[in-house]
């Protein structure tokens, strides 16, 4: 028996070792330069990578397993909150704005929606070529591939200027749903530029047929150094069909502050990432197959935040994908707009388990990308080399730089920890590491700072070219920022009426909106007059009287936890049975005004 085990154990380590043996042999006939994959996500709310831990229905195992096994940003942000100006700014790494690429229907000297091939007129590199991160690895002597929605000008150009294969990849499938150009079969040969869309019952999913083609590309660059972009088209509408068995096989849940119509939208979301889910993995099981993983660095992000439930209680624009506990959604640069889902991975080079809180944008993929694969990072991009960080070779991201973003929805500026937005009617500052969730405004109590942003984005701003630049007379005049209050007659979530001092994002989910809860005026924060000194703390929501009153519905002169949380229904919303507990003094599961004034 004991034989039998040490027979067992030398096999293994044989196994092992021969498996090694082969990962090294791949790397050594392939030279230094490692593989590079950036997987780019399509509205993809904060809420929905499983690894948050936001929503417990999201069942994202493969890229959780990513972001496990490397490092997980969770602070990672698009350069826009709009799918086309985000892509053409990870494309070039740059801010698009200083090449005139605003927002989605742009046209920056040659054609709307075209990435343009030169700087155009008014950028401070006019005339100049503007090339992708296809371009400069092609030039570095790696193989490009594509596999999804392109969207950063056509699909298929006749004059080959704008579709991928003018843009600096080899090989392609080009398509957002299930029929696309490619000049690649499922086999992994090269095969005439053509349209196809005849596929089988088990690749009508549209993210699946896009990871088939990105695993037929690795299988055919194998030997190859190969920069793969993998824009898979999801959670992005339109919504995955009814009788996919990714949509059949997914539980439907009852979310408390959903109708059904929105319940099932919502599964509809999530089906979609549980299948995006298996092209991802699907992508890693052909690296590890071909011993590959050791010498890839995957790179993974969404090109901006989930669209919004605007027409509640209908659906409206929604994919079903959330931003809790992020503030805003796509369209505008609250955090819900632009703060996505990001990890890395690169096994045996970027060590598991790390989680990094600084700031990190989808332009320094660009800039990473170049400088592992030996390039030069040119002095106007706007992104970094994220590998220092990455391996433990510095405690934080090194910029000498903000990042800053203009959308027809307003301007903002993070340097640090913190950030500051603007309209032409609002401006606010917020401590975004201490507060995510954009919940407490500091301007008053930081006016250096606030200034010091403000001319920084200035100046930015004035370098732009004027088509570009946050217009208020513009599409956003017809835009309400959510710092600016609710609509008359709105009502509110429960979670955020008390004035907190250290107000925190609550669990999710939670009830949003409750059946009888009072409809408050709408609030805004008003600058103050310039005689009037700055106050030395937020002005509070509501007064603690207000908020009795609009409590104690039987006007017994006390309020129950019911009462407190505003839910009729009896749900639990954790924090604030927490905060009920702390304030009802005399434990009588009653809260009278007193005991709410005596609170610190």
């Amino acid at each position: 028996m004991k034989s039998r085990s040490i027979a067992i154990l030398i096999a293994l380590c044989s196994s092992l070792a021969t498996e090694q043996g082969l990962a090294e042999k791949h790397t050594a006939q392939r030279g230094s330069s490692p593989n590079i994959v950036i997987i780019y996500s399509d509205d993809h709310g904060y809420t929905d990578l499983g690894i948050h831990g936001i929503d417990a229905n999201v069942d994202t195992p493969n890229m959780d397993a990513l972001a496990r096994g490397g490092a997980l940003m969770k602070s990672g942000y698009s350069s826009a909150p709009q799918c086309r100006p985000s892509r053409c700014g990870l494309m070039t790494g740059r801010i698009q704005n200083e090449f005139g690429f605003a927002s989605n229907k742009m046209d920056a000297g040659e054609g709307i929606g075209n990435l343009p091939r030169t700087y155009p007129s008014g950028t401070k590199m006019a005339g100049q070529p503007l090339l992708t991160i296809a371009d400069r690895l092609k030039q570095l002597g790696y193989v490009t591939g594509f596999s999804g929605k392109w969207h950063c000008g056509l699909n298929d150009d006749p004059k080959h200027q704008y579709d991928p294969r003018g843009r600096g990849f080899d090989e392609y499938w080009v398509g957002s749903m299930t029929t696309g150009s490619t000049n690649l079969d499922l086999e992994g040969n090269l095969i005439p530029h053509q349209k196809k869309s005849d596929w089988p019952p088990e690749l009508q999913n549209r993210v699946i047929l896009q990871g088939k083609f990105a695993e037929s590309f690795i299988s055919r660059n194998k030997d190859n150094s190969f920069f793969l972009y993998f824009p898979i088209y999801g959670p992005h509408v339109p919504m995955i069909r009814k009788n996919d068995p990714y949509y059949k096989d997914f539980p439907a849940h009852d979310y408390p502050n959903y109708n059904d119509q929105q319940d099932d939208h919502r599964r509809q979301g999530l089906a979609l990432l549980k299948a995006m889910d298996d092209a991802v993995g699907g992508v890693v099981a052909k690296l590890r197959q071909l011993h590959l993983e050791e010498n890839t660095l995957i790179l993974f992000a969404g090109d901006n935040g989930a669209p919004g439930r605007f027409d509640t209680p209908l659906i409206g624009s929604w994919n079903g994908s959330n931003n809790i506990p992020m503030r805003g959604p796509k369209g505008t640069l609250h955090e819900g707009g632009i703060r996505v889902p990001m990890f890395a991975h690169w096994k045996g080079r970027i060590p598991a388990g790390q989680i990094i809180e600084e700031m990190v944008t989808t332009l320094d993929f660009t800039a990473t990308a170049l400088a592992i694969a030996g390039g030069q990072i040119p002095t106007e991009f706007d992104g970094v080399n994220l590998m220092p960080r990455l391996t433990g070779e510095v405690p934080v991201i090194r910029r000498d730089q903000p990042m800053f973003w203009d959308f027809y929805s307003g301007q903002a500026i993070r340097i640090g920890d913190w950030k500051l937005w603007r309209n032409s009617a609002t401006t606010v500052l917020f401590n975004i590491a201490k507060d995510p969730a954009e919940l407490t405004n500091l301007i008053w109590q930081h006016p250096e700072r606030a200034n010091a942003m403000s001319k920084a984005l200035d100046q930015w701003t004035a370098s732009l070219p004027e088509n570009a630049r946050y217009n208020p007379q513009g599409r956003g005049a017809t835009m309400t920022p959510v710092f600016a209050g609710a609509p008359a007659n709105t009502l509110p979530d429960p979670r955020y009426l008390l004035p907190y001092d250290n107000p925190k994002p609550t669990p999710y989910p939670a009830e949003v909106i409750s059946p009888g809860s009072p409809k408050p005026d709408a609030w805004q924060i008003e600058k103050p007059k310039a005689s009037t000194p700055a106050p030395s703390k937020m002005p509070v929501r509501r007064s603690q009287d207000d908020f009795f009153k609009a409590r104690d519905r039987n006007q017994d002169g006390s309020i129950t936890l019911e009462e407190f949380i505003g839910n009729p229904k009896g749900r639990n919303v954790p924090v604030l049975t927490t905060r009920f507990a702390k304030l009802d003094a005399n434990s009588d599961g009653k809260l009278t005004l007193q005991e709410l004034k005596s609170s610190p």
